[in-house]
Parts: structure tokens; C-alpha cells; sequence
């Protein structure tokens, strides 16, 4: 039987745990990190393209993790971001969601399984 905000198995409803305790509680014993920042950047649409506008955002290879901003010739210099995973505009929606959606889809499913 599942309830707001809590997993009740049918057959042993005083087993039931918040999902996020359950989470947390495996987390910390195996030391990992619960959020990972993923940035996907987008290539110029239509209408830059037909301007002719710059390039403003680059990254380090179709997947990295770094996104450096061009600030233009009266900024005192571009910046640079750092993140877990960068995508650039050539990644496809098959690699962003093996390298981002997978993993946690695999988590779920195990967590699920692991409760059950």
C-alpha cells in the first residue's frame, strides 16, 4: 500500500520508510554525493545564426565540465564555470541521457528493489 509521502509494503505495513531517509541513510554509509550539477548548452537558434551573432559560450569537447562565458572586448576577461558535466551543443539526447538519466533511473530501480 503506498501513502503520501512514505513506501508501505502491503505485507508489512510498519516497514515503511520516507524515501528520502531511506536515501539518505544509504548515502552516508557508502560515502556518496546526492546532487550532481549537469549543464547541457544549446547552439545558436535561427535567428542568431541570420544576425550573425557571436558565439558567447564554449565548452571543453562535446562533454566535459567547464563552460567559459566570452564577456566581449570591454570585459576585463571571459569566464570560466566548473560543473560536474558540461554537454555542448552536439551532444545528442541518447549520450545526455546515458551520462545523466541513466544512472539515476539504475539507482531508483535498486533502491526500490533493495526496500521491496
Amino acid at each position: 500500500m503506498f501513502t503520501m509521502g512514505t513506501i508501505q509494503p502491503a505485507s508489512d505495513p510498519a516497514r515503511g520508510l520516507k524515501l528520502s531517509e531511506a536515501r539518505y541513510n544509504r548515502d552516508v554509509s557508502h560515502g556518496e554525493t546526492n546532487i550532481n550539477v549537469v549543464v547541457r548548452c544549446r547552439g545558436r537558434n535561427e535567428r542568431e545564426v541570420r544576425e550573425n551573432t557571436p558565439v558567447v559560450v564554449s565548452t571543453n569537447g562535446v562533454k566535459g565540465t567547464t563552460v567559459e562565458l566570452a564577456m566581449g572586448p570591454r570585459a576585463p576577461g571571459d569566464l570560466t564555470f566548473s560543473f560536474d558535466k558540461v554537454f555542448s551543443p552536439a551532444a545528442d539526447q541518447a549520450m545526455i541521457f546515458n551520462e545523466v538519466a541513466a544512472p539515476i533511473l539504475e539507482e531508483v530501480c535498486h533502491v526500490c528493489s533493495e526496500m521491496f
